[in-house]
């Protein structure tokens, strides 16, 4: 990011009155994008006061300017503090927002950015497989520009990954990235690139259970970015994340209340046909209830007749009886309230006891001692 007009007016005459005091040469004061840079040119100035010079009157001169650029940094230090003490702020706005508002999270975040944080543009983007789709983009309004091609280019359509290598790079790796200027149009999908115009932006993933599941596109249009916005927009990321999750975790649940809703309302409806069933003392003291569809259903098979069947338990019996139904596993547990583990091991222990190897020769067995007692 580029220092301030001011800090660059200082920095300049910085560089003249050290030239004054120390004679010109070689000028090591620039950093590397040829912008004087005040701390470089503060550790020259310290560099030689401790050095010495050829004077008092010099040393003096040298001291007050060294004060002098200290005084600077403090302002300037003071500056980007408030501003992104301003920043955080608006960003815990904006997470109070993706509470109250988690339904449309997409919508919010691009919005958000570019009003309370102050963005010139954001997307958002949702990763499935080797694919993404943008699906909301917002512009800021104090943008004069006419970006009304590139919000109607974010549709939802699916983009293959292979087209945008940066954004492949980003999915693959969880790493939160920063475009310049020089570099917008490589490596990149031309086609929003080209709509857009940034100077450069950033691109951070939104990561679910190690899964990239979305990204968030941002830039200032015409001005740089900073570490700073990278770490903040990467802080909202992790927000979006997190409400994400929330998101599932209360529609799997809601989805669970509905099939155990749907669940007690079937048991009730068999209790009240059970109650308004008619029968009689002695169709009771048999064991029936005449009329009744649903007792005859709920009637439970009673274990065959086979050999070998005095060697097992009741539970064992129990858990033949219904492998002879034809029950797997899963629904042996939940008839008989035992977990899946008991279950394999009553039926381990149910071949050995009988010398069967399979399921199906228990079956067999079942079916013909029932043939047999039939007979």
């Amino acid at each position: 990011m580029s220092i301030s007009t001011s800090s660059t007016e200082l920095a300049e005459q910085a560089i003249v009155e050290l030239q004054e005091l120390l004679g010109s040469g070689p000028n090591p004061m620039y950093s590397m994008d040829a912008e004087p840079d005040l701390t470089v040119i503060r550790a020259f100035a310290a560099r030689k006061l401790r050095e010495g010079v050829d004077s008092p009157e010099g040393t003096v001169r040298l001291a007050e300017l060294v004060l002098r650029l200290d005084s600077a940094r403090r302002v300037d230090a003071t500056r980007r503090l408030g501003m992104h003490t301003a920043q955080f702020e608006m960003l815990a706005r904006v997470v109070h927002a993706l509470d109250t508002r988690a339904d449309s999270l997409s919508r919010v975040v691009t919005q958000e950015l570019c009003t309370s944080l102050g963005y010139g543009k954001a997307m958002f983007s949702v990763v499935r497989g080797s694919t993404w789709s943008p699906v909301a983009l917002a512009v800021n309004p104090e943008l004069t520009e006419d970006f009304h091609e590139l919000v109607t280019a974010i549709d939802g359509r699916e983009i293959s990954l292979r087209e945008a290598p940066r954004e492949a790079e980003l999915v693959r790796r969880r790493r939160a990235y920063a475009v310049d200027g020089v570099d917008t149009y490589r490596h990149t999908y031309r086609r929003l690139i080209d709509l857009s115009r940034p100077a450069g932006y950033i691109a951070v993933p939104v990561v679910v259970d190690a899964r990239v599941v979305a990204m968030i596109h941002v830039d200032r249009q015409s001005d740089h970015l900073s570490d700073t916005d990278v770490h903040l927009v990467a802080a909202l990321a992790s927000v979006c994340a997190s409400a994400k999750e929330r998101a599932d975790l209360r529609r799997q649940i809601a989805r669970r209340n509905d099939d155990v809703a749907a669940e007690i309302e079937r048991l009730t409806r068999a209790l009240h046909n059970l109650e308004q069933a008619p029968f009689t003392m002695p169709e009771l003291a048999a064991g029936g209830l005449v009329g009744s569809d649903s007792t005859a259903a709920s009637s439970e098979p009673q274990a065959p007749a086979i050999p070998g069947m005095h060697m097992l338990t009741a539970r064992e019996r129990d858990v033949l009886t219904l492998i002879a139904a034809g029950a797997t596993n899963a629904t042996i547990s939940r008839r008989l309230c035992i977990s899946d583990g008991t279950v394999k091991s009553h039926v381990q222990r149910i071949l050995k006891k009988l010398g069967v190897s399979t399921r199906a020769e228990v079956a067999a067995l079942c079916a013909g001692a029932k043939t047999v007692t039939g007979a």
